[in-house]
């Protein structure tokens, strides 16, 4: 009878973890656009979700075979998978698609004048072709924001205590992850990439020096308020919570977040 009744209490506190076992694993980054989408979307409602430090490492993880798949940025995809990458046997599942969003580089909160002249450089690499130039080579430009936001500021004569702060040291610390093709490492171990060339255009037309910092993406706000950044300009999908906690420029990029498994497994996932 006790053998039993032993058997019967394995049987209870194990058959939950033999059911899990048969899920699918999903990674995507603490506290990015992927997390939310995998938190909320009821798509991923009946697999298991595993956050990682970055998106990188969300690929890192599907490729070893350690998660079935991982919620990214499709910008990153176009970086970072297929043919001639580290993960050329990964691939994005197609017709398959959540959250679109658009990109926006955050300042401190009360930055409005900062804000403003980012704007106006924004336009003028616009308006001259710049901008367009650099998204096209790294195939971004269908991804680029052209319409001009007309209910945004835009004065290159702005000026607040930002941008007074800025000024006096003459510098602007860029916050930054590395992803392709946003910002990462070059095979002479440079930094470059979309948003490396982007801001290095405003910053000569704000009369600035740059620096880029790579912070760790969940601590971007508490990075920002303490200084240690001067904007985060990584990749930063814009919604109501940010907008409301920080100063942000106009939009320049669309994206949205994707599925991304290894190549021969999309027919397990499919459009519900």
């Amino acid at each position: 009878m006790k053998k039993l009744i032993a058997l019967l209490l394995i049987a209870v506190f194990c058959l939950p973890m033999f059911a899990s076992c048969g899920k699918m694993v999903i990674v995507a980054e603490k506290e990015s656009a992927g997390e939310e989408v995998v938190t909320k979307d009821d798509y991923f409602s009946d697999m298991d979700y595993t956050a990682v430090d970055s998106q990188a490492k969300a690929l890192m993880e599907v490729k070893s075979g350690t998660a079935d798949g991982c919620v990214v940025d499709y910008v990153c995809s176009i970086g970072m998978i297929g043919e001639g990458t580290d993960y050329a046997d990964l691939t994005v599942v197609k017709n398959l698609s959540f959250a679109d969003e658009q990109y926006g580089i955050a300042f401190r909160k009360g930055s409005s004048a900062t804000v403003a002249r980012v704007n106006a450089a924004i336009k003028t690499l616009l308006d001259n072709g710049t901008l367009a130039t650099i998204a096209s080579k790294y195939k971004l430009s269908e991804q680029l924001i052209t319409a001009v936001d007309t209910t945004a500021t835009y004065d290159e004569n702005a000026t607040d205590a930002e941008w007074e702060y800025l000024q006096e040291k003459g510098e602007l610390i860029i916050g930054i992850t590395l992803f392709a093709p946003m910002n990462y490492k070059d095979n002479n171990n440079e930094l470059t990439g979309f948003e490396t060339e982007f801001s290095k255009a405003v910053c000569e037309i704000l009369g600035l020096q740059y620096k880029f910092q790579e912070i760790t993406w969940s601590a971007k706000e508490t990075e920002l308020s303490a200084k240690n950044i001067d904007c985060i300009w990584n990749g930063m999908t814009i919604n109501e919570e940010r907008a409301t906690n920080m100063a942000i420029s106009v939009p320049y990029l669309a994206n949205k977040q994707v599925l991304v498994v290894k190549s021969g497994n999309e027919g397990k996932y499919s459009a519900k």
